[in-house]
């Protein structure tokens, strides 16, 4: 090739680099520009500038900022679920190691959960925790894979899920909250004995825990349900001495009472210290 021919193509190369440069506003700019949009509530038109960033620069380290923000546009702003859904599944396919993947991953399984789309989010959060699996929030994720499997009354999937997450992470703050589905799950189902054990576990472990209160109340239903009358009213009674304005508890201690004096023809006495 002659040097004049070199320097023709060396020219207009040049002179496509300039007006390539004029034409497209670079990742940074569009990122910016359509987040001052969303600021000012021009929430289609900020997606559009962050669409185009994805669509000339998808290798930009700005690519996975503009796919985050579309899919929080969608979810938070416009009231779109299902496309926030289809956005932020792009972003963790197509950016898995962003700093967003695992926040998105997670929204995903909430926002399909909170539209009753229980067996769609069971899926995600499975995705998550096979995706993420030391990821700090991975035990919050987990745990709410464990009470969306009690919701839809999945009892057995969530007992061994929630064994396995105590085995896994024994001192977390989920793991008390786990004790007590677990309870819960076995009196749901008829199973007394199992479901004490688990009660009185959570009493025994955790006597500030958020779920205090409901697993004494839950042992003493389960004495109830046994025809162990008098035993469920000493449970009652040994809680009244913690929570003694509680409606729920001084309503369940006047019922089993009551049954009790029909049941023996006479109140219940409190054995001798």
């Amino acid at each position: 090739m002659g040097i004049k021919k070199f320097l023709s193509w060396t020219g207009i190369f040049i002179i496509w680099l300039f007006f390539s440069s004029c034409s497209f506003p670079s990742a940074q700019h569009l990122f910016f520009k359509a987040r001052k949009l969303y600021d000012q509530g021009a929430y289609l038109e900020a997606i559009r500038n962050w669409e185009m960033i994805l669509s000339q620069s998808p290798k930009s380290k700005w690519a996975d900022d503009a796919l985050h923000w579309i899919g929080i546009t969608y979810y938070v702003e416009l009231d779109l679920p299902e496309r926030a859904v289809d956005t932020f599944s792009r972003l963790v396919r197509n950016y898995p190691d962003s700093i967003y993947a695992p926040q998105d991953q997670a929204l995903i399984a909430e926002i399909l959960r909170a539209r009753g789309e229980y067996a769609r989010a069971l899926v995600e959060y499975y995705r998550y925790i096979k995706l993420f699996p030391e990821h700090p929030r991975t035990p919050q994720v987990w745990y709410q894979l464990i009470t969306c499997l009690f919701e839809i009354g999945e009892y057995q999937t969530m007992r061994t899920q929630a064994n396995n997450f105590l085995k896994k992470h024994p001192n977390s703050p989920f793991a008390d909250d786990c004790i007590f589905w677990i309870g819960e799950s076995y009196f749901l189902q008829g199973k007394f004995d199992q479901a004490k054990q688990y009660f009185q576990s959570y009493l025994e472990k955790y006597p500030q825990g958020d779920f205090y209160l409901n697993s004494g109340i839950n042992l003493a239903r389960c004495y109830e349900e046994e025809g162990e009358l008098g035993k469920a009213i000493e449970h009652y009674l040994q809680l009244q001495t913690r929570f003694p304005s509680n409606q729920v508890l001084n309503s369940r201690l006047e019922a089993v009472e009551k049954r009790y004096q029909k049941k023996y023809g006479r109140k219940y006495r409190p054995p001798s210290p």
